[in-house]
């Protein structure tokens, strides 16, 4: 069994929904949840736009290999009507799913970089991974979670939502 993270977002079309709904096939899909942050609203990252996002980290335990589990999160996100983004360009988009973490592993492949190579650089999942293990070693890093979130430089906008919530 493997603990691995997942960063779930959406900044287009019903977010909630969109989110609401991954979060129920992640966990029909991936394993057991251990637990799910709450939902935070931020500025979109690296990009222009005039939606902000819905954002979260769950944390499973399955027996995915770390390959299986980018299928099923590509799957989702396609389900959910995401259309990939041929450029290198951030945008838009209905349904964001990251494979953050996989247990210890480290993979520098181009199609499975983990640990997410910009956690360090994003509030919008630092802050929901602080929220549920505070204390996970970024294995990239040598350091917390917790440590990444109070020397991170990324000051964007983000908040806790008290509008939205799993259930």
């Amino acid at each position: 069994m493997a603990i691995i993270f997942i960063g779930i977002g959406s900044n287009e079309g019903d977010s909630f929904q969109i989110l609401s709904n991954a979060y129920l096939d992640l966990k029909k899909n991936v394993g057991y949840l251990i637990a799910g942050s709450s939902i935070y609203e931020s500025a979109p990252w690296g990009f222009e736009s005039e939606n902000s996002f819905l954002n979260a980290v769950l944390k499973f335990e399955t027996n995915h290999t770390a390959e299986e589990i980018m299928n099923i999160l590509q799957y989702l996100e396609t389900k959910a009507g995401r259309k990939r983004n041929k450029s290198a360009n951030y945008s838009d988009r209905t349904l964001d799913l990251d494979l953050l973490y996989y247990d210890d592993l480290i993979s520098e492949k181009k199609e499975l970089t983990i640990p997410h190579p910009r956690i360090s650089e994003r509030l919008f999942v630092l802050n929901p991974m602080v929220e549920i293990d505070a204390e996970w070693i970024d294995i990239r890093h040598g350091k917390s979670v917790k440590q990444l979130l109070q020397e991170t430089t990324d000051s964007s906008f983000i908040e806790k939502s008290s509008k939205y919530e799993f259930k």
